[in-house]
């Protein structure tokens, strides 16, 4: 087993953790490989070929609930999850991997793509797959929760593994938009981290709708839906969000923009107020922001009624805003601090 060591952080400087190679003796760092990149994509296998010096490392980030990786290997190997594995170990994210040098193939479900620089894909994490990196390569990867991504309509089995480009249209957007926020994530405040992940999520999204062979099964109330959630998800603070300028902005009328929410389980002005709730009560149980008041976080949040924030925040969570950050706040505190990843870290 090999013990990480931290190097100290700066106040408001999220951290990058790193996981490589360098410096493991050669004879363990298969395994030190398998432990590392387990702790992120679940418990996996790593073969390489006898003689072969393994080299690799990747450094790996989290904003809100997506996770960003970058990976480079300078070594021939294969990584497989079986499928015992698979049922023990429940991964519920599907994994996008941009292919930013080198190339890579993968497998998954009797299907198999050799992805070069400039394409990209994605797998279901939760199911049995491999990857064989032939040589020399480096990609991103974005693991976002299914529910994310898997709705009503959207079959993603279709679109497991289909290559896809980097280099136009929304694959060229979302390829840059997670390179992007990789590369910016030390500068992005925790105050902003809900929102650029719900953009990034409802990209990729929009991005796999826009795969031709894909728009057969979605019709257009679908793509509607994605962009007012897009809408929504980026403009939760402002009071004046309501169901008629969500219309107008959508130049559609309010009617149909309640029919094009009737196949979810939630209306749509609940599905504003349970996000924005959401939002309050992390905003509470988060201890560098021990010093803004209840009503400034709610205010904070598009709610311009103290009373009324109070009373829905308990309808929904049980516990009123100011017993939820008196009792349970100290206890997330401690929670955080065990179960560390053993890893290094390190400040970019």
């Amino acid at each position: 087993m090999h013990t990480a060591h931290t190097v100290a952080i700066p106040s408001g400087a999220p951290p990058f953790k790193l996981v490589s190679t360098e410096g493991i003796k050669p004879s363990e760092r298969r395994e030190f490989w398998e432990e590392g990149a387990g702790f992120l994509f679940g418990t996996l296998r790593v073969e390489i070929q006898n003689r072969i010096l393994f080299n690799a490392n990747f450094e790996h980030t989290s904003i809100s609930d997506l996770v960003f990786c970058r990976l480079s290997a300078e070594t021939p190997h294969r990584v497989f999850r079986t499928e015992a594995v698979a049922r023990n170990d429940n991964r519920a994210f599907v994994k996008a991997v941009l292919q930013l040098e080198g190339s890579s193939i993968i497998e998954q479900d009797g299907r198999s793509t050799a992805l070069r620089a400039g394409e990209w894909s994605i797998y279901d994490a939760e199911r049995p797959y491999s990857v064989i990196i032939p040589k020399r390569s480096v990609m991103s990867i974005l693991l976002v929760p299914r529910d994310r991504v898997v709705a009503r309509n959207f079959d993603i089995g279709r679109l497991i593994l289909r290559r896809l480009s980097g280099r136009h249209g929304l694959g060229k957007v979302i390829w840059s938009l997670i390179g992007t926020t990789f590369d910016q994530r030390p500068a992005i405040e925790e105050r902003s981290s809900h929102e650029v992940a719900d953009i990034v999520a409802q990209m990729l999204r929009l991005a796999l709708l826009d795969f031709p062979d894909e728009r057969l099964s979605i019709n257009s109330r679908d793509a509607l839906r994605d962009r007012v959630k897009q809408y929504v998800a980026g403009h939760l603070d402002d009071p004046e969000l309501s169901i008629a300028k969500l219309a107008g902005i959508a130049n559609c009328t309010k009617r149909y923009l309640h029919m094009v929410f009737e196949s979810e389980q939630i209306s749509l002005s609940s599905y504003i107020l349970k996000l924005r709730l959401e939002r309050c009560r992390e905003d509470l149980l988060n201890s560098a922001l021990g010093h803004k008041s209840i009503t400034d976080i709610a205010y904070s949040w598009g709610f311009n009624n103290s009373n009324h924030f109070s009373r829905a925040f308990k309808r929904a969570f049980g516990v009123s805003p100011r017993d939820a950050r008196l009792d349970f706040a100290p206890a997330l505190a401690e929670v955080s601090g065990r179960h560390l990843p053993r890893v290094a870290s390190r400040v970019v």
